[in-house]
């Protein structure tokens, strides 16, 4: 018979065993969550677009608030409106915010993509100079947007070729075009537009939203493909830091649409 001794390892050898394996496992564990966000300024609910890439706003905030409560490792990449309905397919995101079923292409539909509940309820419509809060929707000639977005409740107009959509690189710009006379309407939230509108030193009755358009309330979500558990937890968050988000809103002085008004 074969007897092996028993050697006796060192207290610091054990504890070096002990750091490798623990730190080494931890490691494996701790992923760093990829958040696709839009590569724009739309201050107040987000600005993560490359000319501010410290600006804070509340879709920042709020993210960055549920993330580091659950103790994950996150990082935000601005991504290119343009190609909105690839981010999944091509940029290997985890999650993508804001996003909406509204948005979905014929591509992404093939995608199982769980939602979370709402976060944000806002109006979208058409805003015009107050002067204008009664022109009919037929007499709107020229519809202003930012580049990428596009205005799902102009659709059956753009494809007849009876309104013109004129993009703008940023909010600021599209604002200017619709103070300057240069398009008819625009197709951007009204606390964006407010919060420009200060910049203008205008007021925000200046703008209005034009309720001879359609319009409707629609949400802003937390959307992802991989990882059903954290969109539940996400929801949890929201639900258990009610007065949290609630204080996150008033801070940036975001205005809420009725719900599926």
């Amino acid at each position: 018979m074969i007897r092996i001794r028993a050697t006796r390892l060192s207290p610091i050898l054990v504890f070096t065993l002990f750091t490798i394996l623990y730190f080494g496992h931890y490691a494996l564990q701790a992923k760093e969550y990829i958040i696709g966000v839009e590569d724009v300024s739309y201050y107040p609910l987000y600005d993560f677009s490359a000319d501010t890439p410290k600006k804070d706003s509340f879709s920042k905030a709020l993210l960055s608030r549920f993330f580091r409560y659950r103790g994950y490792q996150f990082k935000f990449v601005a991504l290119p409106l343009k190609r909105f309905d690839k981010w999944y397919l091509e940029e290997a995101i985890d999650f993508k915010f804001p996003d909406n079923k509204r948005w979905q292409t014929e591509q992404l539909k093939n995608l199982t993509i769980i939602y979370s509940k709402p976060v944000l309820w806002l109006t979208a419509g058409s805003y015009v100079l107050k002067k204008n809060q009664n022109l009919p929707r037929k007499a709107i000639k020229s519809l202003g947007t930012i580049l990428g977005f596009f205005p799902t409740l102009w659709q059956d107009r753009i494809a007849s070729n009876t309104v013109e959509l004129v993009e703008a690189s940023s909010s600021y710009s599209l604002i200017k075009h619709l103070l300057h006379g240069n398009v008819d309407a625009i197709n951007i939230d009204k606390n964006v537009i407010d919060y420009n509108l200060q910049l203008f030193l205008e007021s925000t009755e200046t703008i209005v939203l034009n309720k001879h358009t359609k319009h409707e309330s629609y949400a802003y979500h937390l959307s992802t493909i991989y990882h059903p558990e954290i969109i539940n937890e996400f929801e949890q968050f929201l639900l258990s830091h009610h007065q949290l988000v609630t204080e996150m809103k008033q801070k940036y002085g975001i205005i809420e649409a009725p719900e599926n008004n």
